[in-house]
């Protein structure tokens, strides 16, 4: 009994597939930043320094959208880099899985003050205490 021997693929290898397939989408993602007005702030330092973890998003003073920037565990900071600049009013909301949410309003010139960095304020913890909802085990 003979064996017939499979034919060779024309396999690309794994590695040059990913290097064209980044190459390409970087060269999009700086062709579509030259084309655009969007700046961006380098990096916002979030401190979360509850026993909840929150997740963080933005938006400008008109509401014109949600940019999730984060997800922190309790006790914990992140650093967001390249975040997009929402203008003269920021405003944070900080998330706990679906159960409270609040808002901080807070201007530019307050986050360049404190080096762009935002904290989960302490009423976000309070408020959770208030609810009855437990902070998740260690």
């Amino acid at each position: 009994m003979t064996e017939n021997p499979r034919p060779m693929s024309r396999r690309h290898p794994r590695g040059a597939i990913s290097l064209r397939y980044f190459s390409a989408v970087g060269i999009f993602a700086l062709l579509l930043a030259s084309c655009s007005d969007v700046s961006f702030v380098d990096e916002i330092t979030i401190v979360n320094q509850t026993e909840y973890g929150a997740t963080v998003a933005v938006t400008d003073g008109e509401r014109n959208g949600w940019l999730e920037l984060a997800a922190l565990s309790p006790d914990s900071t992140k650093t967001v880099e390249a975040v997009v600049d929402q203008g003269d009013s920021w405003i944070f909301r900080f998330d706990y899985i679906g159960q409270h949410e609040e808002e901080v309003e807070t201007t530019r010139s307050d986050l360049e003050g404190s080096d762009w960095t935002i904290e989960v304020p302490p009423s976000f913890e309070e408020r959770l205490h208030e609810l009855g909802i437990p902070p998740p085990p260690p």
